[in-house]
């Protein structure tokens, strides 16, 4: 029941993940090759959804692409002043004049490649090499300084008019940067990368490259279809291993079950009620091994299963990388970086490892990706947790002194591990969605007033939750009772059923489930932990030879502890304490018997049952209440007078 609502959950979490990515991605990443209509005012400019931000200090920065490709980064200040001297280009946001950037450099490189197609063939240039010498010659940058701040331009071809390409404003030089902060030498780098990013954009536009490419994505493949039928082979023998697993662990509980029904006069085996005998151990640790193999042979398929969906997806983001035309939906798969990033220089990294790195501050995930790594992750800790609370349960149960106390604490303790694991896994699954959906904007400050609202009622309501959850979690450490103890709490006794961090549940003797929060125990009577004992008291007649009694009741005592069919439940041999009290009714004689945990019963009613054979036999009576009765001289003269008239 438990794992099927635990699948429910995951699945109706994938679903709202799967809705998130539609709704982030409504606006198609490719569009970002669009040259858009270049008379723009401040208030038309929108920034598109596909251009990430990230915050470092009091900056924002976003990458700037070219067919895809991040050629570098541009920066803003997140508190936007309103000191024009630098150009308009302080007031926008990083995103915005990333965005003005690309489409300008993607304008450049569109005329370049017709000029190549229409112009230089009509010249006698065909050649790749030739067409792109005399690209590099008619590409000019420049850098110049215009209104107190340094500018690049750039012109194709070269008879054109320069166009005022980057800005380089306060908060690029505010950003720190190898190679200097001058605004001049900024300006420099970053034309000299504007230029080399052109040519090369061009180049791979060209179809040599574009065939050198195919013949790559094909070999990659391939190389990712052997991958994923190697592991689906693997995956095939681990399900083949999971069942024969399945089928021992079907026997053996078969064999407990059997055990569990054997009758008293079994030697080895008894019927004590959960209580584990010595077969009942070794039946118990072999169903903990083949758990414990179980676990681990349902977290090895689940790596497999999602090893599949990472394989063929970074394959394919991978293989998106190589097209230009296809470059911007690897980078919506895959995520961006700007980690090694400057304004005029680009160190390769990788995304999702810089965003491990980085904690997501300066790189991000795809949110393909970021969607498959969530659940991924989820079903991982789930699966592991599983794995690792059962070799942990087999271990301390190793470990322990007591292996009968063990018997019984093991099933308690192993279901509330995983149920607090997958509280755990399911808490960071959410903190997770949230910071993606602050991330992108989904969260407003409306809907973060009402989240607030809400966690404040919830923990006022949480109060007598949380005490009861404390309560459970101590009951467990120390070991107060577990699952098939018999209890006492109150005026309430019974079998105890079920135990969590919150409720425990008995069942007394007229069947009644009786539910008690934790934080409602104060005082609890545990009758079976580690031993138990029969406290067993009779009264003789006033009148019986008392010595004679006593070594009646020593027989029977020590014949029961000598019987081979009850001498696995008894620890100890039984103790005669002697005359406890003489009264009016007799004299009271009591003897212990410390007896194997839950064996007291079954024990006291069969001592009874022979001791009541045994005193019948030897003749001594049990005490019956005596009363003797005065008469005065007064009442017996009464009498003599109304029997004479």
């Amino acid at each position: 029941m438990i794992r099927k609502t635990i699948r429910i959950l995951v699945f109706l979490i994938s679903v709202v993940m799967l809705a998130l990515s539609l709704n982030l991605i409504w606006e198609f990443p490719l569009a970002a090759q669009a040259i858009p209509d270049l008379n723009w005012s401040k208030d038309d400019i929108r920034p598109e959804s596909y251009i990430p931000v990230f915050n470092i200090g009091n900056l924002e920065i976003s990458p700037v692409f070219l067919d895809g490709t991040m050629i570098g980064t541009i920066e803003s200040f997140i508190q936007l002043g309103t000191n024009k001297e630098d150009g308009q280009a302080n007031n926008y946001s990083s995103a915005v004049r990333s965005h003005i950037i690309h489409s300008k450099l993607q304008k450049i490189l569109d005329n370049m490649n017709r000029y190549s197609r229409e112009v230089l063939p009509q010249r006698g240039i065909s050649g790749l090499e030739e067409q792109a010498r005399e690209l590099k010659k008619q590409l000019i940058t420049d850098v110049s300084e215009q209104k107190g701040a340094a500018v690049v331009l750039i012109a194709f071809p070269k008879n054109e008019v320069p166009e005022i390409i980057y800005t380089v404003t306060q908060a690029t030089v505010a950003r720190p940067r190898f190679g200097g902060s001058q605004s001049l030498k900024i300006a420099e780098r970053a034309a000299k990368v504007a230029y080399n990013s052109l040519i090369q954009a061009w180049k791979e536009r060209q179809p040599p490259h574009l065939r050198s490419q195919a013949k790559k994505a094909l070999h990659l493949f391939l190389a990712l279809t052997v991958t994923s039928l190697t592991v689906a082979w693997i995956q095939k023998l681990l399900v083949s291993k999971k069942r024969k697993l399945s089928n021992s662990l079907h026997k053996n509980n078969t064999i407990q079950t059997k055990n569990n029904s054997i009758s008293d006069s079994s030697p080895v085996v008894t019927k004590s009620g959960g209580i584990a005998q010595p077969l009942q151990d070794i039946l118990l640790e072999r169903n903990l091994f083949l758990r414990q193999r179980y676990s681990l042979n349902a977290f090895y398929r689940t790596i497999l299963f999602w090893l599949q969906w990472l394989i063929w997806m970074v394959g394919i983001g991978y293989l998106s990388s190589l097209f230009y035309l296809t470059r911007p939906l690897s980078n919506w798969i895959i995520g961006v970086t700007i980690r090694g990033a400057w304004s005029t220089a680009t160190i390769n990294h990788w995304p999702p490892v810089d965003w491990v790195l980085t904690f997501g501050q300066k790189a991000n995930l795809g949110t393909p990706l970021f969607v498959l790594v969530l659940l991924m992750v989820t079903r991982l800790m789930l699966k592991g947790g599983d794995a690792l609370s059962d070799f942990l349960t087999r271990y301390w149960m190793s470990q322990k002194r007591s292996p009968h106390r063990q018997t019984l604490r093991s099933p308690t303790i192993v279901p509330i591990i995983k149920s607090s694991l997958r509280v755990l896994v399911f808490l960071l699954l959410g903190l997770a969605i949230f910071h993606r959906l602050h991330q992108s904007g989904a969260i407003t400050q409306a809907l973060a007033v009402v989240l607030g609202f809400t966690s404040f009622a919830l923990s006022l309501a949480s109060q007598n939750l949380l005490k009861d959850l404390l309560s459970g979690l101590f009951i467990l450490w120390e070991d107060q009772y577990a699952v098939g103890d018999v209890i006492l709490v109150g005026d309430q006794g019974g079998l105890v059923e079920k135990i969590t961090l919150r409720i425990t549940q008995l069942r007394n003797l007229d069947g009644e489930l009786i539910t008690i929060p934790n934080g409602s125990i104060e005082m609890v009577r545990n009758l079976s932990s580690d031993w138990s004992r029969v406290n067993y008291a009779i009264e003789i007649g006033y009148d019986a030879d008392v010595d004679r009694a006593l070594e009646v009741i020593e027989a029977v005592a020590q014949q029961l502890y000598g019987d081979s069919q009850w001498q696995e439940k008894i620890l100890e041999a039984p103790e005669i304490l002697g005359i406890d009290n003489i009264s009016h009714t007799g004299v009271l004689i009591r003897l212990i018997i410390k007896t194997k945990p839950l064996e007291q019963w079954s024990v006291a009613r069969e001592f009874r049952r022979r001791l009541k054979k045994a005193l019948d036999e030897q003749g001594i009576k049990v005490g019956i209440p005596q009363q003797l009765m005065y008469f005065s001289d007064n009442f017996a003269k009464s009498k003599i007078y109304r029997e004479n008239n």
